[in-house]
């Protein structure tokens, strides 16, 4: 008697959204691991700081000495925190192909700058919107701007280490595991939870600060998302940070041309 095989071939087995992400952003053998607790501990420690202290009371009060020492210590948390999810994934066997730090492309700087222009028109129209329902960005935010050389290179360092920790912490790592964990079928929830903590460090910039930071996480999560890779947004946000130190410079010239 022939007996009916009722078994699907591997062929014909539906492939889920789920699946499809793991395979193509390098996941397929993800396991969690004590690493992936710890990382998550120490991104919502780095989120909670923006809540200790004033922060317009130290703008008020800042100097060259406490700037360089903030520069400093940032560079150092965010390298450590860095370093925190590097082994992590190692022990979740995705190494670093599974947060989007694959081999970089000349491509990659074309597309970077790319999001650059988009980052500075979305982050013009949003400030604009925000001011003309009442919430501004503070003034003395540009106090935390460095004004001698020395302080400058460690403002370029900074801003290397801003693009490339923070955007494969919040965006390579954070979304691709809050994906996993939560085993969800689309990138929705991990984008907006990503975005959100992206953009909670920078209530120091005021409410319209963070609603715009949030908003341009987002964009930084889409790039990640679009391109299957971290290094556009990795430059994108390198350059963001790094030309704030010409905003003196802008601004002097826009009086002296519209003033």
């Amino acid at each position: 008697m022939e007996q009916n095989n009722t078994n699907t071939p591997i062929s014909e087995i539906p492939v889920t959204n789920f699946d499809r992400f793991k395979e193509q952003f390098g996941n397929a053998g993800f396991r969690i691991s004590k690493m992936t607790y710890v990382s998550f501990v120490l991104i919502l420690l780095f989120v909670a700081q923006s809540f200790l202290g004033d922060a317009s009371s130290m703008f008020a009060n800042m100097n060259e000495t406490m700037r360089v020492l903030i520069y400093i210590v940032t560079i150092i948390f965010l390298w450590a925190l860095y370093g925190t999810i590097y082994f992590a994934v190692v022990r979740e066997n995705t190494f670093v192909k599974g947060i989007g730090l694959v081999k970089i492309r000349v491509l990659d700087f074309a597309r970077g700058f790319a999001i650059l222009l988009t980052l500075f028109m979305t982050a013009s129209i949003v400030t604009a919107l925000m001011a003309s329902i009442g919430f501004v960005m503070p003034g003395e935010v540009e106090m935390f701007l460095p004004q001698e050389l020395f302080g400058k290179l460690l403002w370029v360092l900074m801003s290397f280490t801003a693009g490339f920790c923070e955007e494969s912490v919040f965006r390579g790592y954070l979304i691709t595991r809050i994906r996993l964990l939560g085993k969800f079928s689309s990138w929705t929830v991990p984008v907006i939870i990503s975005s959100l903590l992206f953009g909670i460090p920078h209530l120091y910039q005021g409410f319209a600060g963070a609603v715009v930071i949030t908003i341009l996480g987002a964009i930084f999560a889409v790039s990640f998302i679009r391109y299957k890779t971290i290094w556009p947004a990795i430059i994108a946000h390198f350059f963001l940070d790094f030309l704030n130190l010409f905003v003196p410079w802008f601004e002097s010239l826009y009086q002296k041309i519209f003033g």
